[in-house]
């Protein structure tokens, strides 16, 4: 499962009900090259995630019954968005983001 996969037709249906919005409990922490991000969803089907992630930045909306879970997050670390894995079992999501290392995409200036 990727960040790309999302399904706008539900998230369409699921604006037009009422829901009581829960912030989902959540951890997270990173080592040298990853931050890990972990997010208690119980009962949510994975086809009522919806993700997204830039740089610095993560939202997440989940649905279950009549409960939308909002989760927006400043990941106070750069990231590279597109390396995020993902894994949802048992209404736990986990997500590894990749942390930006700036020096890979540095330019080596050549002596002259």
């Amino acid at each position: 499962m990727t960040l790309q996969n999302q399904n706008s037709n539900n998230e369409e249906n699921d604006s037009k009900r009422s829901y009581s919005r829960i912030k989902p409990r959540y951890g997270a922490w990173t080592n040298d090259n990853k931050m890990i991000l972990q997010i208690a969803l119980p009962g949510v089907n994975k086809d009522k995630l919806s993700m997204k992630a830039i740089e610095d930045y993560f939202t997440l909306r989940a649905y279950r019954d009549d409960i939308e879970y909002i989760l927006d997050l400043d990941l106070g670390v750069k990231i590279e968005p597109e390396k995020t894995e993902v894994r949802y079992e048992e209404g736990l999501l986990t997500l590894e983001f990749q942390r930006y290392r700036p020096l890979e995409h540095a330019f080596n200036v050549p002596i002259q």
